[in-house]
């Protein structure tokens, strides 16, 4: 069996970060194998609190999750801080890690601010090092539109702007259409750069998506797909997933039971 290991925050509610990164890894045949970066108290409806794990011990999860069924992927998501970051890419370096999924979280879905640091045209030294090591980016339009500083409101400014961001990224870069209203995304920087796309599934969007999506990409890298299979895979996995979400009264929650078959 292959492991994957996700570097996230721990959300309560169990609809995001680790709790979707563990579903959909497990989900998908391989170990899940986590390192907590923060401990959250949520429900699906927002964050009530937050408290970041000191980057030593993130560090220090990282260390202890290659010394046994060494992951052959990673996926990264909620950082906090810049320190944090660098002190994942020193770790993941330092490990001989491959096949990096990162995404970049730069706000939950509530609006919460979950990194500091970032501005226009410009990323903090810690995480633009950790992004030069990964094998993909998998940033929404709202986090390319900070990233960018400028607005993206069509398909033809997505193809743009994902290109922009694989050159200021240094990695390629899977652009997410949701936002705009589609279950298509954008990849560039990469040999096989263009759409990937699913039809779209009925009903809201739920509350764990990108941590999903970016979990199961680096699921099927890590079971030896290459990076245009695994993309359409995990898309393909992600509308399995939102078709048997069910409508929490705090808000819809993304289930995976209908995806074991993968």
């Amino acid at each position: 069996m292959r492991a994957v290991l996700a570097v996230a925050g721990l959300d309560s509610s169990g609809g995001a970060g680790l709790a979707a990164d563990v579903c959909a890894i497990t989900a998908l045949g391989c170990h899940a194998k986590v390192a907590a970066t923060a401990i959250t108290a949520q429900s699906l409806s927002g964050i009530d609190g937050c408290s970041l794990v000191e980057p030593s011990l993130v560090r220090c999860q990282i260390e202890a999750a290659f010394q046994d069924l060494a992951p052959s992927a990673v996926k990264v998501g909620m950082l906090g801080t810049d320190e944090t970051a660098a002190a994942v890419a020193h770790a993941l370096h330092e490990a001989g890690a491959s096949n990096i999924v990162v995404d970049p979280v730069l706000r939950s879905t509530s609006g919460t601010a979950l990194f500091d640091g970032v501005r226009r045209r410009a990323l903090p030294k810690g995480l633009a090092g950790l992004l030069r090591m990964a094998a993909l980016a998998t940033p929404n339009v709202p986090e390319a539109e900070t990233l960018l500083g400028h607005e993206i409101g069509s398909a033809a400014a997505m193809e743009k702007s994902a290109a922009k961001l694989a050159a200021l990224l240094g990695c390629p870069v899977l652009l997410k259409g949701g936002h705009l209203g589609t279950a298509h995304d954008y990849l560039a920087g990469a040999s096989c750069d263009g759409w990937f796309g699913v039809e779209a599934v009925a009903g809201p969007s739920p509350h764990g998506t990108g941590c999903t999506l970016s979990s199961a990409i680096a699921a099927f890298l890590a079971q030896g797909a290459d990076l245009a299979t695994a993309i359409q895979r995990a898309k393909e996995f992600l509308a399995a997933a939102i078709s048997g979400s069910c409508t929490l009264p705090e808000g819809t929650y993304l289930s995976l039971s209908r995806t074991r078959a993968w």
